[in-house]
């Protein structure tokens, strides 16, 4: 009995065992999850690494025994991420058909994700999914789907060192048409046999971020063993394609997961395909030949000249080299002229390169390199005498406004006129007479110190005076005469400059003072005469008159003399007497006087024609009031400008006249 019973009880378990067997089959759990991210190797599970960054996407197949209308049942995502056992939820979801319903409102298969932050960086791992049914207390499991996620690019996303070659340039010599290129790809310690390698070939001055958008110039396995220098073969003819140019060989590792590295490292080559630069010359400073090169010749700037090479291409740059100092690269363009100015800029470098204290002549080297995609050709050099000292050094150095050759204890001086009523100002109260100057000796003046003084631009030579210990002391002050016809002839001007110039014995160079500003009104103008235009003769007869009996007077041309607007009055003064020296004797019922606004209609400022008339009036009293000469006399013409501080005269011309007939006055008017 007891062994029926025994029996009858594993009969029943079995019965119950199969029943739940038969359930669990009826569901989920011989379904595995569904892996929606692209899988690089089946056999392994390997994920795409980069299609990661956004998690593991999984579906949930629907099943088929639903549960009751408004019954939950619950799906949980589990995650291994180490491969060891331990399932972790990632996502859960409950599904529960709606009153009224007769299905669940999902979409199947339902998408459920594993965040990326669960991930493991590269480690096998495990997923399933357990499915909590309304019916029973513990979960029924899918089965386990082994993967493996790698989201580890080569050099762990480090930049990989750069490819190295045997150059840093190509040419026709050493990369062919058809030909190979030998790059080394550098070992690295995480190289993998399935690690690939795709080079890009991309210009200097356009490195990108990544290479997106690139084509490789070369694809291909990491040749083994990667963890030590290897070699590859690049196409020499799709480098040659890319034309001259400073590029760089750019590449990235992939891994099995198709995990990228980020952009190597690179280093810059130059391509220079066809004929190179050829038959440089030696650069040429005019300015230094014969030496040596002054601070004069600073100050209007120095330039180097390059005779032009062969075969230039218009993307070549000249690269100058003054002393030890490089200037910045110069475009040879695209027709350039049988020499190539560079101006030596910025002008300080020369000073700097001679050096604070250097005395005398310095040999410079100048040189140059032609740059073509940043590949030299040259030097050509030459050796120059440069001199920039100075009778007192320049503080600071090197000194800012320098070529300019104020120095700033040089200090600035004082104009007084000849009275000493006015300071830095001449009026016509001082016309005709000398001006002084006043400035104080500097600190570092020595015996032998020469100085020149300078009135708007010229030497006053009387004025010079030598630094002497016995009769000068640095400190005091010094004054000296300017002459009249030094302030003449520097003309007006608001801001006439006048300044002092320090020159040694022995020293190329010369120091000035900072410049005194005068506002001169000293100097009259000078007007130029008037003329008689139709008068040719020592003796003008009838001839020389109009019809009408008028004669012609010319107003010269005033420009630069006067201005438009302006007004002068002019005088024609008939006279007896037939000599030039006579005294003068005006016939004054006879003067002709007018006055004429420069610049309006019929007086130009350029010059204009005066007809003196009506005859009887002007002209044939020379005639009547000169009997006792047989009717020779004389005629003056002058014009008159008033400037606001005085009347203004021009030249006065005189000619003698001669306006008669043997026996009768001349016939006017004319028949």
């Amino acid at each position: 009995m007891a062994n029926a019973d025994k029996k009858l009880a594993r009969r029943e378990a079995n019965s119950a065992y199969l029943r739940e067997r038969t359930e669990h089959q009826s569901r989920l759990g011989n379904q595995y999850i569904i892996i929606d991210h692209p899988i690089v190797d089946i056999a392994t599970g390997l994920l795409s690494g980069p299609e990661l960054k956004d998690g593991l996407k999984v579906q949930i197949r629907k099943w088929d025994a639903l549960p009751p209308v408004g019954v939950p049942e619950k799906i949980q995502v589990m995650f291994d991420r180490t491969g060891n056992g331990r399932f972790e939820i990632m996502a859960e979801h409950e599904f529960v058909i709606p009153m009224g319903g007769s299905d669940f409102p999902e979409t199947f298969p339902y998408p459920m994700l594993i965040g990326v932050e669960a991930l493991p960086q590269n480690s096998p791992c495990r997923v399933r999914y357990d499915h909590w049914i309304y019916n029973a207390e513990v979960p029924d499991e899918s089965p386990i789907t082994p993967l493996i996620c790698d989201r580890l690019p080569p050099y762990d996303r480090a930049p990989p060192d750069a490819l190295t070659f045997a150059t840093t340039y190509f040419d026709d010599s050493n990369l062919a048409p058809g030909s190979k290129l030998k790059a080394t790809i550098p070992g690295y310690d995480d190289w993998q046999a399935t690690d690939q390698i795709a080079v890009y070939l991309v210009d200097a001055a356009h490195i990108p971020d990544e290479p997106t958008g690139l084509i490789p110039i070369f694809f291909d396995y990491v040749p083994a063993p990667g963890i030590s220098d290897t070699e590859i073969e690049i196409d020499g003819n799709r480098v040659r394609e890319f034309g001259d140019a400073e590029c760089v060989f750019i590449y990235v590792l992939i891994d099995k997961a198709t995990n990228p590295s980020v952009l190597s490292l690179w280093q810059k080559i130059s391509l220079t395909f066809g004929r190179l630069p050829t038959n440089l010359q030696a650069p040429e400073v005019p300015q230094a030949d014969p030496g040596p090169l002054v601070v004069e010749h600073a100050l209007s700037g120095v330039s180097v000249w390059i005779p032009l090479y062969d075969n230039h291409k218009s993307y070549d740059y000249i690269r100058l080299k003054w002393g030890s100092t490089t200037l910045e690269d110069v475009a040879v363009g695209p027709n350039p002229p049988a020499r190539i100015e560079i101006p030596v800029e910025p002008k300080l470098l020369m000073l700097e390169e001679y050096g604070e204290n250097t005395t005398g002549d310095k040999g410079t080297n100048i040189s140059y390199h032609v740059v073509r995609k940043n590949r030299l050709f040259g030097p050509e050099d030459l050796d120059i005498d440069v001199n920039f000292e100075v009778p007192i050094p320049w503080v600071p150095w090197p000194f800012p406004g320098w070529p300019n050759p104020v120095h700033p204890s040089l200090t600035i001086g004082v104009v007084t006129n000849w009275d000493g009523s006015r300071t830095n100002q001449l009026t016509r109260d001082d016309k005709d007479k000398a001006a002084d100057f006043t400035f104080t000796w500097y600190d570092e003046a020595v015996d032998g110190h020469v100085i020149d003084f300078f009135w708007n631009g010229t030497r006053v030579v009387e004025a010079q005076i030598t630094f002497d210990d016995t009769q000068h002391t640095p400190g005091d002050d010094e004054t000296v005469e300017i002459p009249w016809t030094y302030i003449k002839n520097g003309g007006n001007g608001t801001k006439v400059p006048v300044h002092y110039q320090l020159s040694a014995p022995g020293i190329e160079n010369d120091l000035e003072s900072i410049p005194t500003e005068v506002n001169v009104n000293a100097i009259a103008v000078e007007l130029p005469p008037a003329s008689f235009p139709t008068i040719s003769t020592p003796y003008p007869g009838c001839s020389v008159l109009d019809d009408d009996g008028a004669l012609q007077v010319a107003i010269p041309d005033l420009t630069g003399v006067l201005e438009d607007g302006d007004e002068i009055n002019f005088v024609f003064t008939p006279m007896r007497g037939e000599f030039l020296n006579d005294p003068e004797d005006p016939i004054t019922a006879a003067i002709f006087r007018q006055d004429y606004v420069l610049g309006a209609a019929g007086t130009p400022l350029t010059g204009f024609i005066i007809r003196v008339a009506p005859y009887a009036d002007h002209i044939l009293p020379l005639y009547t009031e000169n009997a006792g000469t047989n009717h020779r006399g004389r005629a003056k013409i002058q014009y008159f400008h008033d400037d606001g501080s005085e009347i203004l005269e021009s030249t006065p011309h005189t000619t003698i006249t001669a306006f008669h007939m043997p026996d009768t006055p001349c016939e006017i008017p004319r028949p």
